[in-house]
């Protein structure tokens, strides 16, 4: 694929800041995700589990069928 040419300037340090806040807000990203995808975080996870229900996410591997693929369109909301 061709790259699209460009007139950033990497060497200007307003580059340089954005890039490490762009880079920070993706970390701060993954870190929601991962927690997400975790069940929310060990207290809510055991608050399910103590009223014996199953996580939305091990609810939906039941429904799908194996190998189906899933696409989750907003697992932040």
């Amino acid at each position: 694929m061709d790259r699209l040419p460009t007139r950033v300037n990497k060497a200007d340090p307003d580059y340089s800041t954005r890039r490490e806040h762009n880079l920070a807000l993706i970390e701060l990203l993954r870190e929601r995700l991962d927690l997400v995808h975790k069940g929310g975080g060990e207290k809510y996870v055991e608050r399910h589990r103590s009223r014996n229900k199953m996580l939305a996410r091990e609810r939906i591997e039941r429904i799908i069928d194996p190998g189906t693929a899933f696409l989750e369109l907003s697992p932040l909301a």
